[in-house]
């Protein structure tokens, strides 16, 4: 896949990574000293990336230059933790929402003091300073000399794209000695460094444009299917978005509960933007404190998979920031907001777009569940279907158990390529939405009418038609973006799928045994609806200011239904963990899911036609507002393989939340609630 513009047409890019693999990965969760019984595997390291190989360096790295890497550790009993996870996470068990402290789970289930301090003593008598350590996870540097023999490699520094970036020459491999407490290493091989670009360059919504769902009519344009269609959305407000999913209904502004949210790149505009974005908006600003920022050291991809970034131009990094914080603030504005930035100005960068690998959205994500302060953590990002090795699966197994064992949920976007088929040619799942141990988020098109409640709600998949010599060229018509839906092939079905998602989306394809199915809810992402967000942009003159645009994709959809998911926590006093058994359960009680969600069935010929597609104008120069517009043809509801039925389905999941029987639902005491652990 390759990078999409403009930015209102924001879907998931998949882009290649920079670092190969070099062996399977050892199971981040493998047992460790008595409890060793399975058979070790080799632990997974940076390899020599694509731009480096059968080329000769430019020069050798200098002796002395600092390398960082990252080493992720062996936690303990597996078995034990993969039950405890069960338990908590499910309504019926005695031991619902019984949530370990972080000290608890370091206790059970992580790495041993013992071995921590073995493998960090053992890193600094070989020559390493340690830079941070988390529950799994040491970080430290060292002069490439000493890292090169510790890893029994040389680096080389290659000429990409004008910069000279890092590369080990030989296949690295691990030292023995800490062949019992690593599961990973990061950081060998470079990302191609950017330095802070400035503002992202802006994005003007061109007109007209209408303030909602069929207000301005594009009379001027062809019609299609005989009648003159509506233009896209300027942009929905927080106050639509609030109103149309019945936000004003709940009480709880969020205040006590914490949303983490996990991206690649730090905003150094992002307070003032939020609150002149909120000002706008009419939201209360941001407390002092609120909103705190954590940039993570620069990492190197690990492996060669495709990453998912919902991000537009090769500088278009911090409207997602922005986007997600806004998100968030929209559906709680009173949520503490916890933000961390993977890789901070560090972005792997070709002729096709962004690369970056999904290793340090990893450890950015590892390093958010191990300082324990958020409840929630949204993610906007993920691999274009499964194509992922042992050890991938294993990394993220591996933090998103200690996640739902410490009672922080967390939620990913179902991705933004449909089911993938116009992509990949493949129809697949996206991951790590397909996780069990997460709520995978889809997409859909939202119509809001002038009084601000919703008109109707159906998948969002859109095909684009230009404009040519006087009419819209539906022969050549193309798919644009669309909601990710599907079925995994990592992940079998989870019991609590069972009974609610059809045999057949569960079996799609001829699979021998029932896979997870995605998405479990879903909430607006269609790009010609989207949101309005707001933040400092670089413009055509040369300028630097403030300015707003209508954005979507399913980076639109996850951080709202974190935002919704801290109105429960801070209601409660308590987190939620992993939300998904409890809401099957209440899905399951068909009166339960018509209260708790509205059903986005999509019909692709309606009788009322207007609803079945949009005109969207975009300036050919998407940062100029005075040039030329240029027309297309969104076609919406467009399903490809996914399905569309009564009750849960494999495009929009349960449904869209109906916010205040929802959170009620989730914040009320059901059965055994225990001791109650910190919505902060």
């Amino acid at each position: 896949m390759s990078p999409m513009k403009p930015r209102p047409a924001m879907r998931f890019i998949s882009v290649a990574a920079v670092v190969a693999i070099a062996a399977t990965g050892a199971p981040a969760l493998a047992a460790t000293a008595s409890d060793r019984s399975a058979p070790r595997l080799d632990a997974v390291l940076d390899a020599i990336p694509s731009w480096a190989r059968g080329v000769a360096p430019a020069r050798v790295e200098p002796a002395a230059a600092p390398v960082q890497v990252s080493l992720l550790l062996k936690g303990r009993h597996p078995a034990a933790l993969n039950e405890l996870v069960a338990r908590v996470s499910d309504p019926a068990s005695p031991s619902y929402r019984h949530f370990l402290t972080r000290a608890e789970y370091q206790r059970r289930f992580g790495p041993t003091a013992a071995e921590v301090a073995a493998a960090t003593s053992w890193l600094r008598d070989a020559g390493f300073v340690i830079d941070s350590t988390s529950t799994s996870l040491i970080t430290a540097h060292a002069a490439a000399s000493v890292v090169g023999k510790v890893f029994d490699t040389t680096f080389g520094l290659f000429r990409v794209a004008g910069e000279l970036l890092r590369s080990p020459l030989t296949e690295p491999s691990l030292p023995g000695a800490l062949h019992p407490f690593v599961s990973a290493v990061m950081g060998l091989a470079q990302n191609r460094a950017v330095t802070d670009a400035g503002p992202a360059p802006a994005y003007v919504n061109a007109r007209p444009c209408s303030h909602f769902y069929g207000q301005k009519i594009a009379k001027s344009l062809p019609t299609y299917l005989g009648k003159h269609q509506p233009y896209a959305l300027c942009g929905y407000t927080a106050g639509q978005l609030r109103s149309a999913y019945g936000v004003n209904q709940v009480a709880s502004t969020g205040k006590g509960a914490a949303v983490g949210i996990v991206d690649p790149y730090a905003s150094p505009t992002i307070e003032s933007d939020v609150d002149t974005w909120s000002r706008h908006m009419g939201l209360p600003a941001l407390r002092s404190g609120q909103l705190t920022q954590h940039v993570l050291p620069g990492l190197s991809s690990l492996p060669e998979v495709s990453v998912v970034l919902p991000i537009i131009d090769p500088q278009d990094v911090e409207p997602e920031e922005s986007l997600d914080v806004e998100a968030v603030h929209a559906m709680a504005p009173g949520a503490d907001i916890d933000y961390y930035a993977a890789i901070g100005g560090a972005i792997g960068l070709n002729e096709v777009g962004f690369e970056i690998g999904i290793e340090p959205l990893f450890v950015a994500l590892a390093q958010a569940v191990s300082d324990d302060k958020v409840a929630i953590i949204s993610n906007s990002w993920g691999a274009a279907g499964e194509h992922l090795t042992p050890g991938d699966l294993q990394i993220f197994d591996a933090v998103a158990n200690q996640a739902a064992a410490e009672g922080i949920t967390l939620d990913f976007s179902s991705g933004d390529s449909g089911d993938e088929l116009a992509a990949s040619g493949k129809r697949q799942a996206d991951f790590p939405a397909t996780s069990p141990e997460v709520t995978a988020v889809g997409g859909t098109t939202l119509e809001v009418g002038a009084n601000g409640k919703r008109i109707s709600e159906s998948y969002w998949g859109t095909d684009i038609a230009k404009l040519d010599k006087g009419s819209w060229d539906l022969k050549d018509k193309a798919f644009s973006s669309g909601a990710g839906g599907g079925v995994s092939t990592a992940y079998a079905e989870p019991a609590w799928q069972r009974g609610v998602v059809p045999p057949a989306e569960a079996t799609y394809g001829g699979l021998s045994a029932p896979g997870r199915v995605v998405p479990d809810v879903s909430m607006v992402a269609d790009t010609t609806t989207g949101m309005l967000i707001g933040l400092t942009e670089h413009f055509a003159d040369g300028s630097n200011r403030y300015g707003e645009f209508r954005i979507g994709g399913t980076s639109v959809s996850c951080p709202l239904f974190s935002g919704l998911l801290a109105l429960a926590a801070a209601e409660r006093h308590q987190r939620l963990g992993l939300v998904t058994p409890t809401l099957y359960a209440e899905a399951g009680k068909a009166a339960e899911r018509k209260r708790l969600f509205y059903d986005p069935v999509t019909v692709p010929l309606r009788d009322d036609l207007s609803t079945l597609a949009d005109v969207r104008p975009d300036h050919t120069a998407t940062d100029n507002p005075k040039s030329p517009v240029a027309y297309s043809l969104r076609i919406l509801s467009n399903l490809g393989t996914l399905q569309s039925l009564r009750g849960y389905d494999d495009s929009t999941g349960l449904g869209t939340p109906n916010a205040g029987p929802l959170v009620a639902a989730l914040a009320g005491v059901r059965g055994h609630a225990g001791p109650r652990r910190a919505a902060r």
